[in-house]
């Protein structure tokens, strides 16, 4: 008999890989939520700029310059909303333009004349206000010494169906010669001091006219 043999051991089990432990996913859901945040406040972005429109620009707040140099210009790229009675005006073409403003002793085409209140609560129709704009136009006192003749036209801004909804009353006038430049005011002498009969509210659909003098 064999003595102090060892024991035969059983063979053990291969070695099997520890399974992989579920990753985190905090940090995708982190992730989530921020993206979901950022969509939120751009829709609350949005809604809000559709209720409450940005104010105007400032770069629409042109300044005037008080010292005028040799060429006499006061104001370039001037939005008609800011144009006061007696302004002159530089290559006026339309009432609903920016206007360059000189002095009325340098070379011009144009001057505002007046400025009007229409009044009611209804709008009255295109045809009515055309009439009303005409008459109050032509109402403005005029400097007799100025040479105004056939070479003269008038021009009015006047509220469109969609601005008088807006709350816009305002008729702003206008006299332009048709050919050349003057170096004169239109109006008699101390009129432009005189108050206007209300702020300009121009707008881009805001209507105008043309009328012969």
């Amino acid at each position: 008999m064999e003595k102090n043999l060892p024991e035969p051991q059983a063979a053990l089990p291969p070695l099997q890989p520890e399974p992989e432990k579920p990753k985190r996913r905090g940090g995708q859901w982190a992730l989530m939520i921020i993206a979901v945040l950022a969509l939120a406040a751009a829709v609350v972005f949005v809604v809000l700029r559709i209720i409450d429109p940005p104010a105007s620009p400032v770069a629409n707040n042109v300044e005037r310059n008080e010292s005028p140099g040799l060429d006499g210009i006061v104001a370039t790229e001037m939005p008609p909303a800011q144009l006061e009675l007696g302004d002159c005006l530089r290559d006026f073409d339309s009432p609903l333009d920016p206007q360059t403003v000189v002095t009325c002793d340098s070379a011009h085409n144009a001057q505002m004349i007046g400025s009007f209140e229409v009044s009611g609560t209804d709008y009255p129709g295109a045809n009515e206000l055309l009439t009303q704009s005409e008459d109050m136009c032509k109402s403005v006192s005029l400097d007799p010494s100025a040479g105004l003749d056939s070479t003269w036209t008038y021009h009015f801004s006047r509220p469109s169906e969609s601005t008088w909804g807006q709350g816009d009353r305002t008729v702003s006038c206008f006299l332009s010669v048709s050919e050349g430049n003057v170096r004169s005011s239109l109006l008699p002498e101390g009129a432009s001091d005189a108050p206007m009969d209300g702020e300009s509210t121009e707008e881009s659909s805001k209507a105008e006219e043309t009328t012969e003098s």
